[in-house]
């Protein structure tokens, strides 16, 4: 059993796979290196994004990725490719609705995992079952949402910044129009929305102050309900299988 430090890392495996970890007793490691990471049996390499306080670590950096681990983080790369026109192959034989995304192959290519996206929900048990026993690994097919995408391709918020999502925030978690209504935010939806048509992840981050009693205003400006907002207008994420 490897010893662990009290500090957590968020470690970046891929942009849909963030990590939380702590480092092996000795290992020094900061932002900006790659390490080379265990968990749930497989091993792969992240970069470093830097500290995080989230206290529930999942997996441990082992080491500082060597040149030896860098080579084989570029063949698992290659073998991803292949392992993705394989897939592409067995979709159109089960003639499954699903747009892939992106693939991702841990560096020890004992586990892959195929992003896609979907309007509907899809019972692709036989696929999972076949590209299991061609590629003979574990496989993981996940339908991911609209911000998942946003993340994985990156961009620039109204803000001018790099997306939360895709610079710092470890999950994606659900922004109600409550949250707008809660900081009295009477706009039109488009104005605070990303580049997902989402609301903007940044409503979460002072939401949690505003049922203090410090920040009540006696002359309240009208907020209108839920229906008053534009119809086609979509709140949060729909849930991902």
């Amino acid at each position: 059993m490897v010893d662990m430090s009290d500090k957590h890392y968020l470690v970046e495996c891929h942009p849909l796979m963030r990590v939380v970890v702590t480092a092996a007793v000795g290992l020094e490691i900061k932002r900006g290196e790659y390490v080379v990471l265990r968990f749930k049996g497989c091993e792969d390499i992240g970069y470093v994004r830097g500290l995080t306080d989230d206290p529930q670590a999942k997996a441990i950096a082992i080491s500082k990725a060597a040149p030896e681990d860098l080579a084989k983080r570029k063949e698992a790369r290659q073998w991803e490719k292949e392992a993705l026109a394989s897939f592409l192959e067995l979709l159109a034989k089960h003639n499954l609705s699903m747009k892939v995304v992106d693939v991702h192959a841990w560096v020890d290519r004992n586990k892959i995992a195929f992003y896609f996206l979907s309007e509907h929900r899809l019972d692709f048990r036989k696929l999972h079952k076949e590209i299991g026993m061609l590629l003979g690994c574990r496989v993981v097919i996940k339908q991911i949402g609209i911000r998942d995408h946003a993340r994985l391709i990156g961009g620039l918020g109204p803000c001018g910044r790099p997306l939360c999502c895709t610079a710092f925030l470890t999950e994606l978690r659900p922004i109600s129009l409550r949250t707008a209504r809660r900081q009295n935010l009477y706009v039109n939806p488009e104005k605070i929305s990303g580049m997902c048509g989402r609301l903007l992840c940044c409503l979460r981050f002072e939401d949690e102050i505003y049922p203090s009693p410090c920040l009540k205003n006696d002359a309240k400006s009208k907020v209108p309900d839920e229906e008053d907002w534009d119809e086609g207008f979509t709140s949060h994420d729909e849930a991902a299988s």
